[in-house]
């Protein structure tokens, strides 16, 4: 057997392409239903004295980056398990946190496979 260096080129889609494809950049349909479907299963946990903060996330965010944004009464609002915004049980400090192990994992998951699969 020959010793020395060998190289093996392999011609096909780069993985960067699989991910534009499939609308997993930033901004893509992946990244911004994921977005919005955060801040719609969220939506019954923020709480909402005045609905300020439920609708501060559709303007503070840009959908598809990422990132969601909400704007809070206080610093801390979000940490906050001690504070009765309201009425409603669900209302209050870490909903994002909670609608995600109420079963909104599961719900974004199923919509991301739907959208990957093709199916409406």
């Amino acid at each position: 057997m020959a010793k020395g260096k060998w190289t093996a080129e392999i011609k096909g889609p780069k993985v960067e392409d699989y991910i534009k494809n499939l609308g997993l950049l930033p901004r893509g349909k992946i990244q911004t239903f994921i977005d919005s479907e955060m801040a719609r299963l969220a939506d019954p946990y923020v709480p909402s004295d005045t609905a300020y903060t439920r609708k501060s996330v559709f303007e503070r965010t840009d959908f598809g980056s990422g990132l969601i944004r909400y704007s809070v009464y206080y610093p801390g609002m979000y940490y906050d398990v001690t504070s009765e915004f309201q009425d409603a049980p669900v209302r209050g400090g870490w909903w994002v946190h909670r609608m995600w192990n109420s079963g909104g994992a599961e719900k974004i998951k199923e919509g991301v496979r739907r959208l990957l699969n093709g199916r409406p």
